[in-house]
C-alpha cells in the first residue's frame, strides 16, 4: 500500500511539476500533493480479503465463482508484474492502471511515443510469457 501511494505520489508530482512556481519552497509542494493523494486514498472504500466460504448473498446462494477467480487472476497479474524491470512495469502501470495514453506517458517520462510503445509490447509479452510458464507449471 505505501509503495502503491508513493508511486501515485510521484505520478502526480511529474505531472504537475509544470505548475510549481518558484517563489515557494519545493517540499511544501511536494507535500501537498503527497497530503492529497493520501487523503484521497483514504476516502475511497477500502478493499478487504473475504473468507471465500463465508461468500454468500442475501438469498442464501453462493457467490459466483468468477469474482473469485477475477480476483485471483488479477493478483497473479500483480505480482508478475512487480518481477519487470521498473521502465516496463511504470510503463504499463500507466497505461493499464491508471488509463493514460501512450503519448501522455511519453511525455511524463520524456521518452518518445515509439520507446513507449516498445516498453508497452515488450512488458505485455514478458508478462505473457511468465503467466503462460506458471500455468505450464502448475499442470
Amino acid at each position: 500500500m505505501a509503495a502503491d501511494l508513493t508511486q501515485d505520489i510521484f505520478l502526480k508530482l511529474v505531472k504537475a511539476i509544470y505548475n510549481f512556481r518558484f517563489s515557494g519552497k519545493f517540499t511544501n509542494f511536494l507535500f501537498t500533493i503527497a497530503v492529497n493523494t493520501c487523503n484521497d486514498y483514504y476516502k475511497k472504500p477500502q478493499q478487504s480479503y473475504v473468507d471465500v466460504n463465508s461468500l454468500q448473498k442475501s438469498d442464501g446462494k453462493p457467490e459466483p465463482i468468477e469474482s473469485i477467480v477475477r480476483n485471483e487472476e488479477a493478483r497473479a497479474i500483480k505480482k508478475k508484474l512487480d518481477v519487470l524491470p521498473d521502465i516496463q512495469k511504470d510503463t504499463l502501470i500507466l497505461y493499464y492502471y491508471h488509463d493514460l495514453k501512450a503519448k501522455d506517458i511519453a511525455k511524463i517520462t520524456g521518452v518518445s511515443l515509439a520507446t513507449v510503445k516498445s516498453r508497452l509490447k515488450q512488458g505485455k509479452d514478458k508478462l505473457k510469457k511468465m503467466l503462460s510458464e506458471e500455468d505450464y507449471f502448475e499442470r
